[in-house]
């Protein structure tokens, strides 16, 4: 799968979900290892200021264009890849669990309160998911090397992690660097949704890409973090993509 590049980091230019899926997993013999992660203005942003967070999106083997503003930056400095679609990260985790089903691939997540990620659990293995361990993300620094033990003697193939940014991004990089064997998503507040105790934007939102307003418009404390979105629309706007 081709790569583009936006601020310096390299995206997979995926035309939809499924496409992304089928090259991570493929039938199962040549599951891809490394990193995934979900790339939005914000994190471009962020990266651009803390050089532990620019090492791994930099580093990352499998970004892809989470945020709207990232697909129409592509689309924008690289016309050749118009038929690239927001891939949500939400949506390509539950593509990734059902394909994992069918594969019976070992599954390990990590992150969410305790109940949360029961509740999650419970809710693949209905789905035929393999889960071969869990640990939930009420732990510290020093205990990080032993829940990366675990997971390695899990065996598992596919690990999650909802800790939140860059939270996740830092265990991800640290477990690949010791168990190298398996790839690794960051998926936020997935958990929390998958269970139903968070709601998205409704589907009309969604399609339009405005996600980020539904929420701004939700919980409208996180205006300081629309400021990040406003400095990447200068860089949109000034073609400095």
């Amino acid at each position: 799968m081709n790569k583009v590049q936006i601020r310096g980091i390299d995206i997979l230019v995926a035309p939809h979900q499924q496409t992304l899926i089928e090259y991570l997993l493929g039938d199962g013999d040549e599951i891809k290892r490394g990193i995934l992660i979900a790339i939005n203005a914000e994190k471009v942003i962020i990266s651009e200021s803390d050089p532990i967070i620019r090492d791994v999106l930099h580093n990352a083997e499998y970004n892809y264009a989470d945020g709207i503003s990232i697909v129409l930056s592509i689309k924008k400095k690289y016309p050749e890849y118009t038929d690239i679609q927001r891939i949500a990260g939400a949506d390509l985790w539950v593509g990734l669990m059902k394909k994992a089903s069918q594969l019976n691939m070992p599954v390990f997540l990590v992150g969410a309160q305790a109940v949360t990620l029961a509740e999650t659990n419970d809710k693949l293995v209905e789905m035929g998911v393999n889960v071969v361990g869990t640990q939930d993300g009420y732990f510290d620094r020093e205990s990080e090397e032993e829940i990366i033990q675990r997971i390695a003697q899990s065996g598992a193939k596919l690990v999650t992690v909802a800790l939140g940014s860059p939270k996740q991004e830092l265990f991800i990089q640290k477990a690949q660097s010791i168990y190298p064997d398996a790839l690794y998503m960051g998926v936020g507040g997935t958990y929390d949704v998958f269970t139903g105790k968070v709601k998205r934007a409704p589907q009309f939102w969604q399609k339009l890409g405005l996600e980020w307003l539904y929420r701004l418009l939700s919980q409208p404390t996180r205006w300081r973090r629309q400021l990040r979105l406003a400095k990447y629309a200068c860089y949109y706007w000034l073609n400095r993509l």
